[in-house]
């Protein structure tokens, strides 16, 4: 009974921190020779519906910078390129999409 208790509580407290200002609520820029690459978990999980199990930890590690990648292996429909290939999101490969992840920082 006390494991169960504080396994709901640390999965709570968990939880809490990613929805409640934590990595969910805000951008991730991943700083590229290319130009900042702004993620935003906002539109992935809450608008696209995805949960963090869908990206991870099969296609992403969960902590931050702990995936290297390069535009190739996106390319090649690894990491972001599992999606983002024509078919289920916007063809990374296309030449007019690339401002649509490599932009400014938002404040």
């Amino acid at each position: 009974m006390k494991r169960y208790l504080a396994l709901s509580l640390l999965t709570g407290l968990l939880l809490f921190g990613c929805f409640k200002g934590g990595v969910l609520n805000r951008d991730l820029v991943f700083k590229t020779k290319n130009g900042p690459v702004v993620f935003s978990h906002v539109y992935h999980v809450k608008v696209k519906k995805q949960h963090c199990s869908y990206c991870h930890p099969k296609i992403f590690k969960r902590k931050f910078g702990g995936d290297k990648f390069t535009m190739q292996d996106i390319w090649n429909g690894k990491f972001c390129g599992v999606c983002h290939n024509g078919v289920k999101a916007f063809d990374a490969k296309d030449p007019k999409n690339c401002t649509k992840c490599h932009k400014q920082e938002r404040k």
